[in-house]
């Protein structure tokens, strides 16, 4: 977050910081939903597995690797 405060962005108490990382998980579940049903629906229709499917694949490896990493990095 440091990277944010130089050019403006992450300014706040803690309650607006805490608010920004609820919105971004409500959208990344979204985001994750919309993906596996719109994948699940092609591929039933195609019977391939479509882009959608790659683009959320490589989505959830980003979400759990950053997420296992900053869990040791910050001893969670």
């Amino acid at each position: 977050m440091a990277f944010l405060k130089k050019p403006g962005f992450a300014r706040g108490d803690e309650r607006s910081i805490y608010i920004g990382f609820y919105a971004g998980r409500i959208a990344w579940v979204f985001t994750t939903i919309i993906l596996m049903v719109w994948s699940f629906q092609d591929f039933l229709r195609t019977g391939d597995l479509p882009i959608q499917f790659a683009v959320f694949s490589v989505s959830q490896i980003v979400f759990w690797v950053s997420y296992i990493y900053y869990r040791k990095k910050l001893g969670g």
